[in-house]
């Protein structure tokens, strides 16, 4: 074969490569809709990306283009498998953004259960971009439930040493540290988040647990009535509210407190519910109420007789009712 014959092939693989190329880096995702401007426009896009999945199922890029169609239309379980796909095939050399691409697909992890996935990219970002806060914060979140809190506190204490003026890292330490039982630490990281945003009513409701939990009763109370302002804080944090003046023995206060818990019950069966009911029970039991600690003990037996000694208080107190059923007729002319 002569040198210029040789010449002209290797001029013709290359121009088949720049072909190639063009059309993998250029053509395709140009030719894959991907207007997502209004529903019809979004079910085009799938349309497109489903065809080129069709004719090409290795290509990470269509699969990637198809997922974030599915995602414009809100069907995130069928997006996820599509990125599921395209990172079994590999983005690396692709036109596919890899900072997006696994900020999404960790996010749909995270959503749809799959933590030690989710964990995984994180991580790779981590890698890439050490300076994100974001990202240790959410790796953060994810090693408790591998029961690795010494890492979750490692990796939220640099999302909160790179960005000390974001509330949700601070309250997520300090619910890692509450969790440790860690109360001095934990404190420290939710009166944190209440510096950033004094109506953050989750922090209020833990650090008047904290509180509790020590048993500084009067140290947990004010932050305990300021969470129950919350509506979706109000029936835990009257709750305990409740278990602080029961401890503190000012039963009238409990009873106060427990009563307003009870009457924003919307689902007896919820175990705040049930609590609720037996600490007034109890408040009434101290204060010689016995009739009104009958009807709490009662409403809790209907829900889960196994709940607790309500059976026991229910035998006890039923010869009471009895003898005072009797007294009240014996007392009739």
């Amino acid at each position: 074969m002569s040198g210029q014959t040789i010449t002209i092939t290797i001029l013709i693989a290359g121009l088949c490569f720049l072909v190639y190329f063009i059309v993998k880096k250029v053509v395709l995702p140009k030719r894959i809709k991907t207007d997502y401007r209004s529903k019809a426009k979004i079910l085009e896009a799938i349309k497109s990306a489903k065809a080129a999945v069709e004719r090409e199922p290795q290509n990470a890029e269509a699969r990637f283009f198809l997922g974030k169609a599915f995602l414009a239309d809100k069907r995130e379980e069928q997006a996820l498998r599509e990125y599921r796909s395209a990172s079994r095939i590999g983005i690396s050399g692709t036109n596919i953004p890899e900072t997006e691409f696994r900020e999404t697909i960790a996010h749909l992890y995270n959503k749809f259960h799959e933590p030690e996935e989710a964990l995984r990219e994180y991580i790779l970002l981590i890698k890439r971009h050490p300076g994100n806060p974001e990202y240790y914060f959410q790796a953060g979140k994810i090693f408790p439930g591998r029961k690795r809190p010494d890492l979750a506190v490692q990796y939220l204490r640099k999302a909160v040493s790179l960005k000390p003026a974001e509330e949700r890292y601070h309250f997520e330490l300090g619910m890692q540290y509450f969790h440790d039982k860690k109360s001095k630490e934990a404190i420290g990281e939710l009166e944190a988040a209440l510096k950033i945003n004094p109506a953050n009513s989750d922090a209020l409701f833990y650090l008047g647990k904290v509180y509790k939990s020590a048993k500084d009763y009067t140290g947990a109370i004010p932050f305990l009535e300021k969470a129950s302002r919350d509506q979706e804080n109000k029936l835990r944090a009257l709750v305990e509210l409740g278990g602080c003046y029961m401890s503190l023995k000012i039963f009238d206060k409990a009873i106060a407190e427990l009563d307003r818990a009870v009457n924003v019950i919307t689902k007896e069966s919820d175990s705040e519910s049930l609590y609720a009911r037996y600490f007034l029970a109890t408040s009434y039991e101290k204060t010689k109420e016995f009739a009104k600690a009958v009807e709490q003990w009662e409403k809790i037996y209907a829900q889960k007789k196994s709940f607790r000694d309500v059976g026991e208080k229910l035998i006890e107190y039923n010869n009471y009712r009895q003898n005072s059923t009797g007294k009240e007729s014996a007392a009739k002319p």
